[in-house]
């Protein structure tokens, strides 16, 4: 499922005129996806996660380790302030961390970067809202779909993702109003 999502966002930013790279190596993290357009002032820079899930049992972020909880802790419910907290953790650990700033910096110097998050289902909301607090732009996955699936004028395909968008959009042409 993480494959064919990440390639229906890469088509989705390629055909917003973004120039991708996908899974990006850093010692054992990775970044899913860099994208960048060119601008008039200058070169906009995006770092994207994708996380989508159907039948979300959890929370997105997991409580740090050693937390109280154990393993499992992603399940039990959290008020806010833990909330908060696990997602500076994980947003820390996909977009800041120190090796993944130097990466982006080394393959684009000068490139201010935003952070996104593509979504699908969440069970918790409010975790999307601590999320955006600390500057991530969080985007649900049906809507880049929506997007996708439109006809008109696009930038360019180049990724693995053209056919499944292809795909999506003559399901959408075709299919028969419900009810």
């Amino acid at each position: 499922m993480a494959l064919l999502a990440e390639s229906l966002v890469e088509e989705w930013l390629n055909r917003n005129g973004y120039f991708t790279i996908r899974g990006v190596k850093q010692g054992l993290g990775e970044m899913d996806l860099l994208a960048v357009r060119p601008q008039a002032e200058g070169v906009i820079g995006w770092h994207v996660e994708v996380t989508v899930s159907f039948r979300p049992i959890g929370y997105i972020a997991r409580e740090p380790a050693g937390s109280p909880g154990g393993k499992s802790s992603y399940v039990r419910k959290r008020d806010s302030e833990q909330i908060r907290a696990c997602a500076r953790t994980w947003i820390d650990a996909k977009f800041r961390s120190p090796a993944k700033v130097r990466l982006r910096t080394e393959l684009w110097p000068g490139v201010a970067w935003s952070f996104h998050l593509i979504h699908g289902a969440v069970r918790y909301t409010d975790e999307l809202e601590a999320f955006a607090a600390e500057g991530v732009t969080c985007h649900p996955f049906y809507e880049l779909l929506s997007d996708l699936s439109k006809p008109g004028e696009r930038s360019f395909s180049g990724s693995a993702g053209g056919d499944l968008a292809e795909i999506i959009g003559y399901y959408k042409s075709v299919q028969a109003p419900i009810g």
